[in-house]
């Protein structure tokens, strides 16, 4: 086995934790775009942004970055790049759902302690 493919792994999942916060900061601004904007100076919820929703869709990175893991993933399932392809997008998607997982753990944890309340 050649040393050089874990490393390439480790290589994948570091990227990963780059790009999960971007995708997750542009799931965040769709959502803050398209719910109703209030507050103590704004009076009652009753507005939403949604002029706001075709930049972000377009001109945030995170929809490219989804897009080209769905085309890149594609390619390594044609086995049309080779090499460390394979194994970097391995890593990659470990840390998507490790980040996933401690995500999922987070918002358990947040919904059960409002519960409580």
């Amino acid at each position: 086995m050649d040393t050089t493919l874990p490393i390439i792994a480790i290589l994948g999942f570091f990227t990963g934790s780059l790009l999960v916060q971007q995708i997750l900061r542009w799931i965040v601004l769709l959502s803050v775009a398209t719910a109703k904007q209030g507050g103590d100076f704004l009076g009652p919820p009753r507005r939403r942004l949604l002029w706001v929703v075709p930049f972000v869709v377009f001109f945030h990175p995170g929809v490219y970055i989804i897009g080209a893991l769905i085309v890149g993933t594609g390619f390594c399932l044609l086995n049309w790049p080779g090499g460390g392809w394979g194994w970097f997008l391995v890593g990659l998607y470990i840390d998507i759902a490790v980040s996933g997982l401690s995500i999922a753990s987070k918002y358990r944890r947040r919904k059960s302690a409002r519960a409580q309340r």
